[in-house]
């Protein structure tokens, strides 16, 4: 008898918890698809966003507040391989905020996607801009970010930790940490390629001109840590330090500018 009431009292406590309303969810994960179709539904992109199984077809809807989205307070896991042609704001405005690909997920979150619309507006952008509170938590994990004004911008007081993410070409920064408040970390990552990102076919020249196409940036007071990581064969200088103090440890420096 105990083991059966104990059973019903599973039972309910599931189904008074996934009636909450989605706001009530502090801090929950969900999952966003790539270009597969992870849970057999027939949904994709931003199709797949508003059936309320929080499992999510774009990244911007799944930081958001409907649909039972993470309300920038939560775990974004992509779990198939794709492109996100999506410029990304994270405030942690409610709590700490990670995005993530799934271990063997390639998920680019990319200024250019042939045939997509705003491709122009995009190139033009920053890929990742995290403008958080001292007492929130940013995590960047597994990601590969290509193709914009600036892959990621951490300002405000973020404290921003960049785990295993690729950022390449990008034309004016790959990373850049601006901001007193700021504290950055990157670990394990590779920053390739700022400044020469290639223009539109028939362009001349036909790679756009960087302003100024350093890989990495601290400055303004920043503060940051770069251990196991790579910043190669960028436009300008590989890492600036621009009144920002950054401990360095492993970090191998190649073929840039200056």
């Amino acid at each position: 008898m105990n083991e059966k009431y104990s059973i019903i009292k599973r039972l309910v406590l599931i189904l008074v918890v996934f009636s909450m309303p989605a706001l009530s969810l502090a801090n929950h994960p969900v999952l966003v698809e790539g270009e597969s179709d992870f849970d057999g539904d027939g949904l994709l992109g931003t199709d797949e966003d508003n059936d309320g199984d929080r499992i999510f077809g774009t990244l911007s809807v799944a930081l958001a507040a409907d649909f039972g989205a993470i309300n920038n307070n939560g775990k974004i896991t992509i779990v198939t391989t794709g492109r996100f042609p999506e410029s990304l704001v994270i405030t942690g405005s409610n709590g700490n905020v990670t995005l993530e690909a799934a271990p063997g997920v390639e998920a680019n979150i990319d200024a250019v996607l042939a045939g997509a619309p705003g491709n122009v507006d995009r190139q033009g952008m920053p890929g990742i801009t995290i403008n958080a509170a001292a007492n929130r938590r940013i995590i960047l994990r597994n990601l590969t970010i290509r193709n914009w004004s600036v892959g990621i911008i951490a300002q405000g007081d973020s404290r921003v930790s960049i785990d295993n993410c690729r950022v390449e070409q990008n034309l004016n920064y790959g990373i850049r940490a601006m901001g007193s408040g700021v504290r950055t970390s990157i670990n394990n990552s590779q920053i390739i390629g700022t400044g020469f990102r290639v223009g539109a076919a028939g362009n001349s020249p036909d790679v756009d001109v960087p302003n100024p196409g350093i890989g990495i940036l601290f400055e303004d007071s920043a503060k940051g840590i770069i251990i196991n990581s790579l910043s190669i064969g960028n436009y300008a200088s590989g890492l600036v330090e621009k009144g920002a103090a950054v401990q360095k440890k492993d970090l191998a420096m190649f073929n840039n500018g200056n």
